[in-house]
């Protein structure tokens, strides 16, 4: 059973965390290695979302705590459900620690249910740190006439999605199976964006995403009152949402508990940072000791205050906690859900 007030606690604990690192740091060595390096990060995100903003912002103010101050590139590699770049990474980059990754918040959770575009090994990946809790929030478009779920059990719902391997697509399914809803996904939207202009533009009813990627992208949307927030996607509610119930409220039996959380796990994998495979130790150690810099770096979160980007650090020991015990999931609990998804 996955503990999520372990979030909280690696939250609050984050400072003392910043400190720690797996190995100690050899900051001479470090900084020889990364000297005139340049270290290239692989986004799962877009360029234009929130999760590319998070990536461009993270990638200026990184730089600055590695030893040897190398440049940061970032490498967009959206597609497959999120899957594309952890592919990449695992298959192909070198694992020296010249190139990490942005992943998408489902990076664990694919690999443990078997989606077939996962080629990597996710018992291979090293958190470096997270920036945010991404708790998924389902919002439709008001003007469709759906204000609540009990509409969306009337009605059918369609609801957009990138592919079938990634949370527009897993979520709605899903609900129709534990709730009786009729969200119905129109697969095939490259991204984000697209799925927000078609939801502008009438095309589409709505979309599972994370709230904090709503506010951040389409503030006008909350600030008009164009959006209608039907459920929030975890154990507990969004906080800056206190009347839109959480999906572990509305079931009741043992086996939907457990599979809500399956489900919720991620989000606090949201907007992190990961190395794979056999990267050096104290490389990781100095990368991971970074990030920890960054998140709490105040010209960093001066930034991001202006972009009106959240900023709830989760520190890499509570991440890397969290993904075991999501592949540790036990498996009828992953067979009812590879059922509802037909896979």
């Amino acid at each position: 059973m996955i503990e999520y007030n372990m979030v909280a606690r690696g939250i609050v604990a984050f400072v003392a965390f910043a400190c720690l690192s797996a190995a100690p740091v050899h900051a001479d060595a470090i900084a020889d290695f990364y000297k005139d390096k340049t270290i290239t990060l692989v986004s799962a995100g877009e360029a234009g979302g929130a999760h590319g903003t998070y990536a461009q912002l993270l990638a200026q103010h990184f730089r600055r705590h590695v030893p040897g101050n190398p440049n940061i590139v970032i490498q967009h590699m959206a597609g497959a459900g999120g899957n594309l770049a952890p592919n990449y990474l695992h298959n192909v980059a070198p694992k020296d620690g010249t190139v990490i990754g942005h992943p998408l918040q489902d990076l664990i959770f694919n690999a443990r249910i078997g989606i077939a575009a996962v080629k990597y090994d996710a018992s291979k990946v090293h958190y470096l740190g997270g920036a945010d809790v991404t708790r998924t929030t389902v919002s439709v478009w008001r003007a469709s006439g759906i204000h609540t779920l009990d509409d969306a059990r009337r009605r059918e719902v369609l609801m957009g999605a990138s592919g079938r391997s990634g949370q527009t697509y897993i979520i709605p399914v899903t609900l129709n199976a534990v709730l009786g809803t009729r969200f119905k996904p129109v697969v095939g939207y490259g991204g984000i964006n697209l799925i927000n202009l078609a939801m502008e533009r009438g095309e589409i009813h709505g979309q599972a995403a994370s709230w904090p990627t709503i506010t951040a992208t389409k503030r006008e949307w909350v600030d008009k009152n164009l959006i209608a927030n039907l459920v929030t996607v975890a154990m507990e509610r969004q906080p800056e949402l206190p009347d839109v119930p959480a999906l572990a409220e509305l079931v009741t039996s043992d086996d939907d508990v457990t599979l809500i959380r399956l489900l919720a796990g991620p989000a606090a994998l949201g907007r992190a940072w990961i190395a794979f495979g056999d990267i050096p130790k104290d490389r990781l150690a100095a990368l991971r000791e970074a990030y920890a810099k960054t998140v709490a770096d105040p010209a960093f979160l001066e930034d991001t205050r202006k972009r009106n980007l959240p900023v709830n650090p989760v520190a890499w020991q509570v991440q890397q906690k969290l993904a075991q015990q999501i592949l540790a999931t036990p498996d009828a609990t992953v067979a009812r859900l590879k059922t509802i998804l037909g896979l």
